[in-house]
């Protein structure tokens, strides 16, 4: 009779922990944040003076069929002298949980030895959605360093976009 108790309370431990770590996985895609509609228009008062224009690359070594991303990127100086990124409206990546936005010290980031190399990366922002135009503020400094942008999943450190920036550095 104990050994069915301990294999029963056993059970429900494995079961509890492993549907736990599931629904962890699965949240994302059950339920994806609402595609955004943000422009650097709306929230700058068009003051915004355009400082790149890139796309994010598609089929890079470090994507697969469940890690990737495509899509327009600007960068805008606000009137205030801070650096506005802007995902553009055909901006999109595959559902995942803690995405993250990330500037690169190091051109072409393509896979995870590349990010993981990139001793210069500095954490920006967490994606709001994973689709639709999107407005994120990064300090000037943080933004003349960098020489891409790149989507990172911090849970499993899976690479999932990057796009490069003008040469020489984003400013």
């Amino acid at each position: 009779m104990k050994k069915l108790i301990a294999a029963f309370v056993a059970g429900g431990f494995l079961g509890t922990v492993g549907g736990a770590g599931a629904m962890l996985i699965a949240f994302p895609f059950l339920f994806p944040p609402a595609a955004v509609n943000e422009t650097v228009a709306a929230s700058s008062g068009g003051g915004a003076e355009l400082l790149a224009e890139t796309r994010f690359r598609e089929g890079a070594p470090g994507q697969d069929a469940g890690h990737w991303g495509r899509g327009g990127l600007k960068a805008y100086r606000d009137s205030g002298g801070g650096v506005l990124l802007e995902l553009q409206g055909d901006f999109e990546v595959g559902a995942g949980p803690n995405f993250w936005i990330y500037l690169n010290g190091e051109a072409v980031i393509d896979d995870e030895d590349d990010f993981y190399a990139d001793g210069a990366r500095v954490k920006t922002a967490k994606l709001k959605s994973f689709t639709g135009s999107q407005v994120y503020k990064v300090s000037a400094e943080d933004y003349a360093r960098a020489k891409a942008v790149t989507i990172w999943c911090e849970t499993f450190g899976q690479y999932i976009a990057s796009a490069n920036l003008s040469e020489g550095g984003g400013g």
